[in-house]
């Protein structure tokens, strides 16, 4: 009987020791970065009772965010957080140890940062799109993309203020309002962040042209900070958008006011330039876009700005020199040429407004 006893207290013994070889295997395989190595062992590892927990934390955290498979990732960390409370871990070899769940918590941040990475770059693509129907389908990939990242990490409100960005896009009023009201009902919201979402909701709802709706959401974030300049630009923004002149540059002043940066105050000066341009108010229009172009000589934005405030005025002359420093800017872009031409035509120069002309029409052609 003894035999048989300390058999099968051996098979116990020598099944429990090879099962945490497994992991250790895996360790080993992770610090040489060898992830595809380690793979193999911590999906064995997950079949030991002691190991099981962080064999799966580290396919969670470092196997299959390698791989991008979000969804692998949700698996094994649901599976670490099932440990006992009292286990801890050292998520890599140069970490003090730490309790499971901190440890999850930490990995899924990383995972909905990179998560959030990809899904931002969305942005820049939707302007490449050949047809509407890849527009459409690469928007619901940045949505469903946003969606994983959510899944991972529901307390964070950067992937819904993205998704709420992508759904106005689409024209989806529904799903922009339900991401934004997700994102604020986020408990414990710093006052900045809750001002962040909130003028995010309103440039969506901008987007889609519900211009009431985004209202709400400013004067929401104005009540957190009636002294925020990006909250008093954005709704002289919307004013100057509804062709209410007096409001926006009453919000505008206010920002111009108390803002410090010379970025801000750079938008600040071409937006209140924009206004005065649709009041027909030259003068003051010329004067914002010189403050914006003296602040930021690099910005061809506020230099188009100031152009075509002094061709509206009919200040041929003057308005052409800033058309000619455009084109010396940038040599390739239509837009500028036409504004010579309009300059010389506006002074009956017909033979070099032609020439410009044919210029712009080359240049839109290729």
């Amino acid at each position: 009987m003894n035999h048989f006893r300390n058999f099968f207290a051996t098979v116990i013994l020598f099944s429990t020791l090879f099962a945490g070889q497994d992991l250790t295997s895996a360790k080993i395989r992770i610090n040489e970065n060898d992830l595809k190595g380690a793979e193999s062992f911590l999906l064995k590892a997950l079949d030991h009772p002691k190991d099981k927990w962080e064999a799966a934390f580290h396919l969670g955290d470092k196997v299959y965010p390698n791989q991008k498979e979000w969804g692998l990732v949700k698996k094994y960390m649901d599976i670490a957080l099932t440990s006992p409370k009292s286990l801890k871990i050292r998520p890599s070899k140069n970490d003090r140890k730490v309790a499971m769940n901190t440890a999850v918590e930490n990995s899924l941040i990383n995972s909905y940062n990179i998560i959030y990475q990809d899904a931002s770059g969305y942005l820049s693509k939707l302007n490449s799109f050949q047809t509407e129907k890849e527009r459409f389908e690469l928007i619901n990939e940045a949505i469903n993309l946003c969606i994983v990242g959510i899944n991972l990490s529901s307390n964070q409100p950067g992937l819904y203020a993205l998704a709420s960005i992508y759904s106005s896009v689409k024209g989806d009023k529904e799903a922009t309002n339900k991401y934004i009201n997700q994102a604020l009902a986020i408990t414990d919201l710093t006052k900045e962040t809750k001002i962040a979402i909130l003028m995010s909701g309103g440039q969506s709802f901008v987007r889609i042209g519900e211009f009431n709706e985004a209202l709400n959401f400013y004067n929401q974030a104005l009540k957190i900070n009636p002294k925020e300049p990006s909250v008093l630009e954005s709704l002289g923004s919307l004013y100057l958008a509804q062709s209410k002149y007096d409001l926006a540059l009453q919000y505008l002043n206010e920002a111009l006011d108390i803002s410090t940066d010379d970025k801000k105050r750079v938008d600040l000066f071409f937006n209140r330039g924009l206004v005065y341009l649709k009041m027909k108010n030259f003068d003051e229009a010329e004067y914002n876009f010189e403050e914006a172009y003296f602040l930021a000589p690099e910005d061809l934005e506020a230099l188009l700005g100031l152009a075509q405030a002094l061709e509206e005025a009919e200040r041929w002359r003057k308005a052409r020199n800033y058309y000619m420093e455009l084109i010396d800017q940038n040599p390739n872009d239509p837009q500028y040429y036409y504004g010579v031409y309009r300059t010389f035509f506006g002074e009956g120069r017909l033979e070099d407004a032609q020439e410009y002309l044919n210029k712009a029409t080359a240049l839109k052609s290729n």
